[in-house]
């Protein structure tokens, strides 16, 4: 885990490293998803409402405004939601992908779900192709954490995939903010 560097720091080490030997995006969701896709699996609601989202909230922010929200009606225990988005690399070749970010939850000691943060060659489609993204159990409580992850890739895309694995039934609300990636070459 690590302190996430200020914008304008890494704006400065981005500029200084040259031309296309890094890339970064930033992420607050202000008023939007800013191009991620909400997705889904072994989902199963224990109501009549829907089983799951993954929105914006301007209730809950980190840094600006906003936040992306997810809920999950765990009802059976082994629900899994999480925001993706293909990202381009102007280089082919190994990678080095940081990823930062903030979580919150809604109550103090969900210790037992799990984050979901990884960087796949391919959008996952079922929980074989998602499960190298699943994280030890183990999310913050009510207070906003940052989290800090390093990933190694090759070739010139990859799909980042964030969100959440309940691992326990119920109703479970947590907040995702302040997500920055960093690609790097490998060498």
């Amino acid at each position: 885990m690590g302190m996430r560097l200020p914008s304008a720091l890494l704006a400065a080490c981005l500029f200084a490293c040259g031309p296309a030997r890094q890339q970064s995006a930033f992420f607050s969701f202000e008023g939007s998803l800013q191009g991620w896709t909400p997705r889904g699996l072994d989902l199963e609601s224990g109501g009549a409402e829907e089983a799951w989202t993954i929105t914006t909230d301007p209730a809950v922010p980190y840094d600006g405004a906003s936040s992306a929200r997810f809920f999950l009606d765990n009802a059976n225990g082994t629900g899994k939601i999480w925001l993706e988005r293909t990202f381009s690399i102007s280089t082919a070749g190994h990678h080095v992908v940081h990823l930062d970010f903030a979580v919150a939850g809604t109550r103090d000691a969900i210790s037992a779900d799990q984050l979901i943060v990884g960087v796949l060659p391919a959008p996952p489609r079922n929980a074989d192709a998602l499960q190298p993204a699943v994280q030890p159990p183990g999310i913050a409580g009510s207070r906003w954490t940052p989290y800090a992850y390093d990933f190694e890739m090759d070739g010139s895309a990859a799909t980042v995939v964030i969100g959440i694995s309940g691992t326990t039934p119920g109703r479970i609300v947590y907040h995702l903010d302040a997500l920055t990636i960093l690609f790097a070459d490998g060498r």
